[in-house]
């Protein structure tokens, strides 16, 4: 079974698929290495995802309001900074999936991409600006470093920065044309 995507404006689309190829980002040894410390990283998401958004929350508190399911509120209806662990561990989770699809997809960037402005979009619904995503790397090089240890090493990071700024670049996409029909349907092939 395939995924096939198609942007309803033609134009857009050819534009998108000449410029935002992921080879013209990582090389073929960047998405290897993504790959492999990813085989890793799956391993222990709970522990990745918490490392990351416990960072993030305290390198970026002003932050922690567009988070409101992970905010707790006090006695007297007002934010609390203090974060409710079961529900950021949750969402830790599905962020690291989330991360994992798109390792997973590498090998096709017009299926990547789709999901990638998809959930642009879906992120533009939550009030998230693009310039709220760059924020959040070096929290995912906390996380990266910690889980990896050792194996964490200058060329990872720079293949994960890589990937990271494409990633960022296919949802900025999505936020910036959050009406632009992203259609992703299965295509199902007969062996």
């Amino acid at each position: 079974m395939g995924m096939v995507y198609s942007l309803m404006c033609k134009p857009c689309e050819k534009r998108r698929r000449r410029h935002c190829q992921l080879s013209k980002y990582l090389t073929p040894r960047q998405v290897q290495l993504v790959q492999c410390t990813w085989s890793i990283l799956k391993m222990d998401l709970g522990t990745l995802g918490v490392t990351v958004f416990l960072h993030f929350f305290e390198t970026e508190p002003d932050l922690k309001m567009l988070f409101p399911k992970m905010i707790r509120m006090n006695e007297s209806n007002q934010l609390e900074w203090d974060v409710d662990r079961d529900m950021l561990q949750k969402h830790a989770v599905t962020v690291m999936e989330g991360l994992g699809a798109a390792v997973e997809t590498l090998h096709d960037s017009q299926l990547l991409n789709a999901v990638l402005i998809a959930l642009g979009q879906t992120h533009d619904k939550r009030n998230i600006k693009p310039c709220m995503l760059k924020r959040m790397w070096p929290s995912m090089q906390v996380g990266l470093a910690a889980v990896l240890g050792d194996g964490y090493t200058k060329e990872v990071s720079e293949s994960w920065r890589k990937l990271y700024a494409y990633i960022c670049l296919q949802m900025r996409f999505g936020m910036e044309n959050p009406d632009l029909i992203v259609d992703m349907h299965d295509d199902i092939l007969d062996s």
